[in-house]
């Protein structure tokens, strides 16, 4: 088997964690804000979201083991491979992603686990709102840039790897205000209308008293001028 053949394969097994890992992020981000953000989380939501979970650590390992085999490989054939400073840059955002992977599982997960029967921000204070979505907006970009940086090859030896990292900080952060914002609203509006619905019983027991006063009224305005109002009030009870 030739180098060249070995380098496409391991593309071909580089894609498929790239693949897995995005896939399995969307869906999970998705799981999470429409049965668990809209809806009160469900055994379900922490079933499918722990299920996804998995499936994005599994294309994390996929990216780290072909990504290091393609290094290696690709050393035989290029060995001032590793002066580009794209690979760098990549390296750094992929460790960024398994940090933040880490984070997901020992903060995310069981937040959602002990908000069963609620929605996931009845009860959290502004702080982990904000955690919640900066570590949603680091897997959506670090996610996506790897597959940017695989198709932009004019940023070979050329582009810093500073100026690489500072652009992916910038979309990061742009991600980050966006989805905070949008959540914050969302969060207002649950509160607004859990502030506004009224139960039931507690307002039938107060329309009782000023039902019965407007029936004592209406009966007194019924009385005719030669009406007995004694009589009338003995048959009323």
């Amino acid at each position: 088997m030739t180098v060249l053949t070995v380098l496409t394969i391991l593309r071909l097994v580089h894609l498929v964690g790239l693949v897995m890992g995005l896939g399995g992020a969307l869906l999970a981000d998705y799981t999470i804000f429409s049965a668990g953000v809209i809806r009160p989380v469900s055994n379900y939501t922490i079933f499918q979201t722990r299920l996804l979970s998995h499936i994005v650590a599994i294309g994390l390992c996929i990216l780290w083991i072909s990504g290091l085999a393609l290094i290696i490989v690709k050393l035989q054939v290029q060995p001032e491979f590793l002066q580009n400073p794209k690979v760098w840059a990549k390296i750094c955002v992929v460790m960024i992603l398994t940090i933040n992977g880490i984070l997901v599982h020992k903060l995310i997960l069981p937040m959602m686990t002990n908000a069963i029967g609620r929605r996931l921000f009845d009860g959290v204070t502004t702080r982990q709102v904000a955690c919640m979505t900066l570590l949603g907006s680091v897997s959506l970009v670090s996610w996506s840039l790897p597959f940017v940086l695989g198709k932009a090859a004019g940023l070979n030896f050329v582009t810093p790897m500073s100026v690489i990292l500072a652009v992916y900080l910038v979309c990061v952060l742009a991600a980050w205000l966006g989805l905070f914002a949008f959540m914050s609203c969302i969060r207002s509006i649950q509160e607004l209308a859990a502030n506004h619905t009224v139960d039931p019983n507690m307002a039938a027991t107060a329309w009782e008293p000023r039902i019965a006063t407007l029936g004592s009224r209406a009966a007194v305005d019924t009385l005719r001028p030669g009406d007995n109002v004694s009589t009338f009030s003995q048959v009323r009870v």
